[in-house]
């Protein structure tokens, strides 16, 4: 019989400039398909991570508002990701995570965060949401109250805010003090500056009334009036250039407004204003200086809004830069963007909470915000500045936090539940990475229990659009064992899981990639102790499982077959070795 003609030769790969043509024209708001890209081979990742693709891509859309990727919030929810997007694609942002840091404002591609209260003393973090730099600000301690706020900016003269990150910024930190119970109340701020690392003046005035920054963000009105929305409902402005405070009312209460429905916003010229959100409408003011001393509030726009026919409660949070308003019903929340009126659903209402509008351009770093083959640490580390003898208890309960959420991602492998074991794993990774460095022994553990969650709920979707029973022959649950060394473990990877809301093939996809850089750095963590064989035994099953599900040449009954027995057969192992 003849033999059947040799397959015909792969197409010639295309010239890079025209695979960097074709990468710049993927969709800026959905910034998932530039993330995948950059997973397709290292040619690609070092294309879309090159300082001159992100410069293009950016130029290439000089004309268009940058896209909202998602938000900060405050939300009590542990089964939140401490960044929710708001993209037409899963995306994820490796945010700081809220246990340890209240979100307090992003502009200029930073987001600034506030240390917990319950610590003796108080620390800023700035964080660039892009390039995934962390920047520690040690807070003063004569500072210190229960609810002070602050705002960052860029200080760079003539920028234009479109790609600022890395350079110099200010912070503003505003904070209430009561002098005395008969006293008028003193309210303050004081700006730092990136350029000296020093605070300046302290400027304060003496107002009747307390001032609580808990709920609400900044809006910087051109590149020197930063305004301030309290708790109680009054505005506090400061002055860039002289560190004037002023304060004075929202708008008039004619139509029922209440500090908790509106916030603050830029109007369409660029002033200062309010939207408010009332009856199924969304009510836009700005405010008018008419002498260069006296202001007064005019209703500028209602807008009609076309959503859940709930009650609409508060608008939670102004995108700058996108133009666009955040408010939530009593079952979800939604984005309004206020040029076109468009309403967009984003997810289920979780409370009232102060929620922080990520805007920027995305372009995948050149340290990826997960951690991948021999790449060493994929963010800088947090900067603990001068933290004295605190450091040691900061980084002491950090990693006791690491272990508590350790735990919990071993239970819900166990209950059934992959999405919220890979979102507890990543949270350890995120402090155990920065603690002990990317390729610690102390981190092995980690990715392998990260990456083994991520490739069931990978298969967990694969399984349910295929109708086919996931669990191996004979298997039974394991409880896992955790201990304060967990590196010396191997991983239990047989719960059952249930798949993320939004998980669709492209999820799969996403998920699997993660997973192969998870499991493949455990790889080259263990590969460097001998003693650690069975380790690596069950890495390498996991990985080839991963290789497997790419695999199209064999049927797909036979590849599950053969999936399942891998699994069992490498915890089996797994079992026998301790």
């Amino acid at each position: 019989m003849e033999a059947p003609p040799p397959p015909p030769p792969p197409p010639p790969a295309l010239p890079d400039d025209v695979v960097e043509e074709i990468l710049l024209r993927l969709p800026p708001d959905d910034p998932a398909c530039l993330f995948r890209a950059s997973l397709v081979c290292k040619a690609w990742r070092s294309a879309v991570s090159h300082p001159h693709f992100r410069r293009r891509f950016i130029g290439l859309h000089r004309h268009r508002a940058p896209p909202v990727l998602g938000f900060l919030h405050n939300w009590k929810d542990e089964r939140l990701p401490d960044f929710v997007p708001t993209t037409a694609s899963p995306f994820s942002l490796a945010a700081p995570d809220r246990r340890f840091w209240r979100p307090l404002d992003c502009r200029h591609g930073r987001a600034l965060f506030l240390s917990d209260d319950r610590q003796e003393t108080q620390e800023l973090l700035l964080w660039e949401p892009i390039t995934g730099a962390r920047q520690g600000i040690p807070v003063p301690s004569a500072f210190r109250c229960d609810w002070p706020t602050a705002a960052v900016f860029c200080a760079a003269d003539g920028c234009d805010h479109r790609d600022c990150a890395g350079g110099p910024f200010g912070v503003v930190f505003v904070f209430t003090l009561d002098i005395s119970p008969n006293a008028d109340v003193v309210t303050s701020a004081c700006l730092y500056s990136s350029e000296t690392g020093t605070w300046g003046k302290l400027n304060s005035r003496e107002y009747e009334f307390s001032m609580d920054f808990e709920h609400h963000s900044s809006v910087l009105v051109g590149r020197s009036l930063l305004y301030f929305l309290s708790d109680g409902g009054m505005i506090l402005e400061y002055n860039l250039g002289s560190g004037e405070l002023a304060v004075f009312r929202p708008p008039p209460d004619d139509y029922g407004s209440d500090n908790h429905r509106f916030n603050l916003m830029l109007a369409e010229d660029g002033g200062l204003g309010v939207a408010e959100a009332i009856d199924f409408q969304l009510i836009l003011w700005k405010r008018e200086v008419s002498d260069g001393t006296n202001a007064r509030w005019v209703l500028s726009r209602i807008v009609d809004l076309d959503i859940d026919p709930c009650t609409l409660v508060p608008v939670l949070g102004f995108a700058e830069g996108a133009n666009a308003v955040f408010v939530k019903t009593v079952g979800s929340l939604f984005m309004i963007e206020l040029q076109s009126e468009q309403a967009k659903r984003v997810c289920h209402n979780h409370g009232f909470c102060n929620l922080i509008p990520v805007v920027s351009f995305y372009t995948p770093h050149s340290r990826l915000q997960v951690p991948g083959g021999e790449h060493q640490d994929p963010a800088p580390r947090l900067n603990l500045l001068r933290r004295g003898g605190q450091q040691g208890v900061w980084e002491e309960k950090s990693l006791e936090l690491a272990q508590l959420l350790f735990d919990k991602g071993c239970k819900a492998i166990n209950e059934e539940d992959l999405a919220h074991a890979a979102d507890c794993f990543r949270h350890v990774l995120e402090i155990r990475v920065r603690r002990y460095g990317g390729l610690a022994p102390e981190c092995a553990s980690t990715f392998y229990r990260y990456g083994g969650a991520l490739l069931c709920k990978a298969q967990e979707a694969a399984n349910r659009s295929g109708n086919v029973s996931k669990r191996a022959p004979n298997e039974e649950s394991i409880t896992p064992t955790t201990n304060k060394d967990d590196c010396e473990e191997g991983a239990n990877l047989r719960g059952k899981g249930q798949t993320d809301g939004n998980m669709t093939g492209d999820g799969d996809d996403s998920d699997l990639d993660l997973a192969w850089k998870m499991l493949n750095t455990a790889r080259v963590i263990v590969a460097k102790s001998p003693e650690k064989t069975m380790e690596k035994v069950n890495i390498l099953i996991a990985l080839a499982e991963i290789s497997m599900r790419r695999e199209t040449a064999q049927s797909v009954t036979t590849l599950k077959l053969w999936r399942s027995w891998n699994i069992w057969l490498g915890l089996t192992i797994f079992e026998l070795s301790i």
